[in-house]
């Protein structure tokens, strides 16, 4: 007997709750957004907190090393570590938690197309999947404070036009709720590497902590190679493969003209176009890493 598709539904009956856990988000309906707006909020104040107590420990050992006595260096890795990783590996957890959902999708990778996925894409696009509603949840709350941090630290347009683009697919995928299958990986999965990344932001000269990559020179090239292996595989070869599935379940979607996809065709084209931005960043940062390899190579050559 095939599995019944139970569609995302923009009501539930069940109270309002904190949505802290997959299991909290139920198996058949979209949660109220008071539900999610007071989980949201929560997760922010979480964040706020943990950011200030990695401050208070940081000015608590200042005395460690030279480098921790300035502020600005405390904040700094207060939230790199204390927000954004701390963020992104429980975004990419939860993916990773839940990537049974889209083992087709990951069969078909492996095995370089050998193994195909069917033609059901009203599954995959707008079947209610409670892990990727906790992935979306968590990804849009992230993208909240990450909005407010780079406004603060004036980091540049182009994160801010990641974190709205990200945040507005999130909400997207959570009301009336779709795609929720693909936010497993993109909003999930793919953040493994972003983890790594944050990590490595702590030794930038601009957005860093002045020295530090002079203090632990070997930390950071052992985290810059994790970082290039793992957006290598999550941005630059699960990435295109994911985009091509989406799309190709996206097109085939408004051709079919069924309900659903009358109900969702805005939303559809909305991700389209926001996934075309995000792709267009990846193309640019990956032009990034190696300009930056290379360089680094250049000097490791030099130094020997």
């Amino acid at each position: 007997v095939a599995e019944q598709t139970k569609m995302c539904r923009p009501t539930t009956k069940n109270a309002t709750r904190l949505l802290l856990t997959t299991e909290s988000f139920g198996n058949d309906t979209i949660p109220d957004k008071k539900s999610t707006f007071m989980t949201m909020a929560s997760i922010v104040a979480i964040l706020f907190a943990i950011e200030h107590t990695v401050r208070a420990v940081l000015f608590a050992f200042k005395d460690i090393h030279p480098i921790l006595e300035d502020e600005k260096n405390q904040m700094i890795l207060a939230r790199h570590v204390g927000v954004d990783f701390t963020c992104c590996v429980a975004v990419s957890w939860i993916g990773l938690a839940n990537r049974h959902h889209m083992s087709d999708l990951l069969d078909s990778f492996f095995s370089m197309g050998k193994k195909t996925m069917d033609e059901n894409f009203e599954n995959r696009l707008f079947k209610f999947v409670p892990g990727g509603n906790h992935v979306l949840l968590m990804f849009f709350a992230y993208q909240v404070k990450n909005t407010y941090d780079t406004i603060i630290w004036n980091d540049g347009p182009e994160y801010l036009f990641h974190h709205i683009l990200a945040g507005t697919a999130a909400w997207g995928g959570m009301y009336p709720g779709c795609a929720q299958y693909y936010a497993i990986f993109f909003m999930g999965i793919s953040e493994v590497s972003t983890a790594i990344l944050v990590l490595l932001a702590n030794f930038d000269p601009d957005l860093g902590v002045e020295g530090l990559e002079d203090v632990l020179p070997m930390t950071r090239i052992v985290v810059a190679v994790a970082f290039v292996i793992a957006f290598i595989f999550c941005r630059t070869l699960l990435w295109p493969c994911t985009t091509y599935y989406f799309c190709k379940d996206v097109f085939a979607a408004l051709a079919a003209d069924s309900k659903e996809a009358k109900t969702h065709k805005k939303w559809l084209w909305t991700f389209m176009v926001t996934l075309t931005g995000l792709s267009m960043l990846q193309v640019i940062w990956l032009g990034q890493i190696i300009i930056l390899a290379r360089e680094e190579i250049l000097k490791l050559m030099e130094e020997n």
